[in-house]
């Protein structure tokens, strides 16, 4: 894996790259040593139905050849790699990018945004770079970076594969009208929020006794301990790579402007939300996936906002499911 960066809109954007995934190089290199021995192992390999779509090295690729890559986003307040676990496990079979959206984990920060749009188009613009032509993506993203993936292939559809969601805060009319005159009770919390604390020990005592976090899985709380927070540069402190600040504003956008677009959506949108839902209910779920016969819409008993952090052999395998 490599971290590399782009420009936004005057800002550096880190994000993370997982290269060409193994398989495709084992075929590679089997093909320039023994093509007949080559041919017989891709027929028995789960993964030559996508590999035979793969233009080989001597020849033109056209886009009906070309494996999609995978896009991940994350949720609002912290990072690409607290997702760390499921890119790892999907490079095995994919080329996949990791953003860090604007004021999270080590891209540049910025107040300076009015709507969710900004995060849509910082997906857009990473994917301009990456893609080949007629290339596709499969959009990943979580909460804020579901959202935002579901924006990106509204507006640009002809960029995607497909996207894969889980629990994207999708706002009903109801209460993003309300949201106009009340304050987001999300949004209050994060204010209040301190952002630099004595000590990396102290976040992983003190956090772990919230809700919110008490039942992770413990390999990916140790990822948002390492790349949600930094040292400051004062003995041992440590303060949250998302300012409160920006998280907070991101929390009070709610807007009719980008509500409306989820009615618009036409690519293949694969949706997984807990029973009990907080941000995307089941009705808005179906509202997203209406307009093409190949979404689908999956409810979750028994979990949380948080279940690609709490329950990762679940969320994966569901994951892989919708791949195919």
């Amino acid at each position: 894996m490599k971290e590399k960066s782009f420009h936004f809109q005057g800002l550096n954007l880190a994000y993370y790259d997982y290269g060409q995934p193994e398989t495709a190089k084992s075929f590679s290199s089997s093909n320039d040593v023994d093509s007949s021995k080559s041919s017989k192992t891709a027929e028995s390999h789960p993964l030559s139905k996508i590999q035979s779509q793969v233009s080989s090295p001597n020849s033109p690729a056209s886009p009906e050849s070309l494996q999609p890559l995978i896009l991940f986003a994350h949720a609002n307040g912290y990072s690409a790699q607290c997702y760390r676990f499921y890119q790892e496990a999907l490079a095995k079979n994919y080329r996949v990018l990791a953003l860090d959206f604007a004021g999270h984990g080590k891209s540049e920060s910025t107040l300076n945004f009015k709507t969710w749009f900004f995060f849509r188009d910082q997906i857009l613009a990473l994917l301009n770079q990456e893609l080949q032509s007629g290339q596709k993506a499969i959009g990943i993203g979580h909460s804020l970076g579901g959202a935002s993936t579901l924006l990106a292939s509204q507006k640009s559809p002809e960029l995607f594969a497909k996207a894969i969601v889980m629990d994207p805060v999708v706002l009903g009319w109801r209460i993003t009208s309300l949201a106009k005159f009340i304050d987001s009770p999300l949004a209050r919390g994060a204010r209040k929020r301190r952002r630099s604390f004595q000590s990396i020990e102290l976040v992983r005592r003190a956090f772990s006794k919230f809700p919110a976090f008490a039942n992770w899985d413990s390999e990916i709380w140790e990822d948002y301990l390492s790349t949600c927070l930094r040292p400051t540069g004062k003995g041992k402190e440590v303060e949250l790579c998302c300012d409160p600040k920006v998280e907070a504003k991101i929390f009070s956008l709610a807007s009719f402007r980008v509500m409306r677009k989820y009615h618009s959506i036409t690519a293949e949108v694969q949706v997984a939300i807990p029973e009990k839902y907080e941000v995307c209910s089941p009705r808005l779920a179906r509202l997203i996936t209406k307009k093409n016969k190949k979404s689908s819409v999956t409810v979750w008993k028994d979990a949380t906002h948080f279940f690609p952090f709490e329950n990762k052999a679940r969320t994966l395998s569901w994951i892989e499911s919708k791949l195919v």
